[in-house]
């Protein structure tokens, strides 16, 4: 059951464009977007778009919401390097207490857990939760046929001039068990905490960003 929109979010749909790197064997410099829209029937869908002229990279997320927060129902990633392609989907069944995820046409399933997320859903989930001044900032994510903690840790505010405008920001570090890459995120209260750059320095020391270049948001 979908609840209506004001039954938890505070969220209001937006579109955001972003300067990133897509992080293949080499960084292709690429725009990305991320855009959160709401049906009249109280549907959400969040997607991330990622293009340059030799590869794409796009995720998306159909959402509910319930009493406990976001809720993923189905979750899409798809990549095209050179032609060659690869998809994944992952379907959270809570009535089965089932995630079936399909990748290479196979699909594998795993037991459910109550407030579990996909790699887009917990986006949203950690904006709320900043919004409503939450201190425990831990996410469980389907991701590969696992469901993986993801934590996040804040470490000060710091003032950031984008494209988009200046804005000040509250910094924060993931941290997961056995990451050996370092992901930073700045995250602006004045844009219900909308991600204005992302930072992650991978395991050889390369750096792949994501900088915020215009946002649109719903009154």
């Amino acid at each position: 059951m979908f609840l209506p929109a004001t039954a938890f979010a505070q969220l209001q749909p937006f579109a955001a464009t972003y300067s990133a790197t897509l992080d293949l064997l080499i960084d292709l410099p690429v725009e990305a977007r991320r855009t959160l829209t709401r049906s009249p029937s109280g549907v959400w869908y969040f997607s991330s778009e990622a293009k340059s002229a030799f590869a794409s990279q796009s995720e998306s997320s159909t959402l509910a919401l319930e009493p406990h927060g976001w809720a993923p129902k189905n979750y899409k990633f798809a990549r095209s390097v050179f032609g060659r392609k690869r998809q994944i989907s992952i379907s959270f069944d809570p009535e089965r207490q089932s995630i079936t995820t399909v990748a290479k046409q196979e699909p594998w399933t795993q037991p459910y857990e109550q407030g579990v997320q996909d790699k887009l859903s917990y986006q949203l989930q950690l904006r709320e939760d900043l919004m409503a001044g939450k201190s425990d900032l831990s996410y469980r994510i389907a991701d590969g046929g696992k469901i993986k903690t993801y934590r996040f840790v804040r470490s000060g505010r710091e003032t950031l001039t984008t494209p988009a405008g200046t804005f000040e920001c509250e910094r924060l570090q993931l941290q997961r068990s056995a990451d050996q890459q370092q992901t930073i995120l700045w995250m602006a209260p004045e844009l219900d905490y909308l991600t204005v750059r992302l930072l992650r320095i991978d395991q050889s020391g390369r750096e792949h960003f994501l900088n915020l270049k215009a946002v649109e948001r719903e009154e």
